[in-house]
């Protein structure tokens, strides 16, 4: 592979991106040995990654880029994510740390758009399970709703051409407005405003590239890159270590990677727990939904409010039967 990869990383003690960069620049190295890895940093996270040498060897170039010292964690990320196009040379393949690489991305080389990215959840934005264009809409003022994709952001092919520093530009400058004017820290919505100000610049990048299986299973079986997305909203997510945490949670205790979190890795499409089951959409809307989580926490913790839960169930379903026929 000759296309070079950029990671970025902004970490401490307190969190776990820098176990989330270990683990997949671990499965990325199984695979690509000899290509370019740039990570990008401020730097309090270049002295807290000098820490670990073993790391360090398989980065080619760690990036220290100025940021302002009264950002948070979250907004130094951002504004680094925002700016990676400006701040190196060249093309790259941006990968988000929450990720395994599963097989070889030489194909890569092979892309000549200025940027190529997966859409959200691998649906176009009309079908999306939660529609961000009325929330777009209220922080920017602008429309998106004729654009075919929401992208993801945490795969990114990116040449080094002026249609593409022309998109960051603006993404960085979008992304600052929602951050700072409307208290909106997220990065993807100023990416699809700049995307849609670029005359839909961004090109579709083959789903196994970014494999979502938080929120789809279609590219889970063949995908090249797998994209946990360490999701708040679910409470419970022990049924992989991936989402979890526990595998980072390893790491940072061993501070490195044993054999067995090395092996998890390479074996990381095999780590869920049984039994485990996909759901569909109708499933997902109702597991999100508060209804839906107090249901769960009180059906776990068992005791008097499940049994009388699961009572009111039993009544529930036979009132709606009922109304059904009616």
């Amino acid at each position: 592979m000759k296309t070079p990869i950029v990671y970025t990383l902004i970490s401490s003690e307190k969190d776990y991106f820098l176990e989330e960069l270990w683990v997949s620049l671990y499965s990325l190295r199984q695979f690509h040995p000899e290509v370019t890895v740039n990570v990008l940093v401020d730097e309090p996270s270049k002295k807290y990654l000098e820490r670990f040498p073993e790391l360090c060897g398989m980065i080619t170039n760690i990036v220290v880029v100025p940021v302002p010292e009264n950002y948070n964690a979250k907004q130094r990320s951002r504004v680094i994510k925002t700016t990676v196009r400006n701040v190196i040379d060249g093309a790259y393949l941006f990968i988000d740390t929450d990720t395994v690489i599963c097989k070889p991305l030489d194909n890569i080389d092979n892309l000549t758009c200025d940027i190529a990215a997966v859409p959200e959840e691998h649906l176009q934005l009309k079908d999306l399970t939660f529609s961000p264009v009325n929330g777009i809409k209220n922080v920017f003022g602008v429309d998106i709703s004729d654009s075919k994709f929401w992208f993801n952001s945490g795969v990114m092919f990116v040449a080094d051409t002026d249609a593409a520093r022309k998109l960051y530009h603006d993404w960085n400058k979008k992304w600052e407005f929602s951050c700072f004017q409307k208290g909106q820290s997220q990065d993807q919505p100023a990416l699809s405003v700049a995307n849609k100000e670029n005359n839909m610049l961004i090109s579709e990048l083959p789903g196994i590239y970014n494999s979502q299986v938080a929120m789809s299973l279609k590219y889970f079986a063949d995908a090249a890159i797998v994209h946990w997305w360490h999701m708040s909203f679910i409470e419970n997510q022990d049924y992989s270590p991936f989402f979890s945490l526990q595998i980072y949670k390893d790491v940072k205790q061993a501070k490195g990677l044993t054999a067995d979190i090395e092996e998890l890795i390479k074996h990381c499409k095999q780590s869920f727990v049984s039994p485990t089951m996909p759901v569909g959409k109708d499933h997902i809307y109702f597991l999100f939904s508060p209804a839906g989580k107090i249901f769960n926490r009180i059906y776990k913790d068992g005791g008097v409010a499940s049994f009388l839960m699961n009572k009111c169930a039993v009544v529930l379903e036979k009132i709606h039967k009922y109304t059904k026929k009616k």
